[in-house]
């Protein structure tokens, strides 16, 4: 009985409870879709990506990452150049992690797409869609 009123001491009790409710409250933040009328669409499809723009200029630089739930480090590709009121397709198999290695679908669980870009004005476009 010693060591079980030990082990649920008030001070580990409150540490606990703390633990929980930040947890809680990191689940409870914003939807993967955050801006759902950004000029930059992604469309998860079964082979690919696809990135449109429907900004007023070129969308010139950026990275693509696949977020995969827990704690891995993302697989990542550069953006091509995408032409205002375009689309491009992007290739699972072009995504590589932080060793190296090339994306399998089905190999890793994700969570989301993110995507960054900066078109010619030098503005920054920011999207995060999940990934069915």
């Amino acid at each position: 009985m010693n060591r079980l009123s030990r082990a649920l001491s008030p001070g580990r009790g409150i540490a606990l409870t703390l633990l929980l409710a930040a947890g809680f409250v990191a689940g409870c933040g914003r939807s993967l879709d955050d801006d759902p009328n950004s000029p930059v669409s992604v469309t998860v499809e079964q082979t690919y990506l696809t990135i449109g723009n429907k900004a007023g200029s070129a969308l010139v630089d950026g990275t693509i990452e696949l977020v995969p739930a827990g704690v891995l480090a993302p697989y990542r590709t550069s953006l091509p150049r995408v032409e205002s009121g375009s689309s491009r397709e992007i290739r699972y198999d072009l995504f590589s992690g932080a060793g190296g290695a090339r994306f399998v679908r089905g190999g890793t669980r994700i969570r989301s797409v993110r995507v960054v870009a900066v078109d010619n004005t030098g503005k920054t476009h920011k999207r995060e869609v999940p990934f069915n």
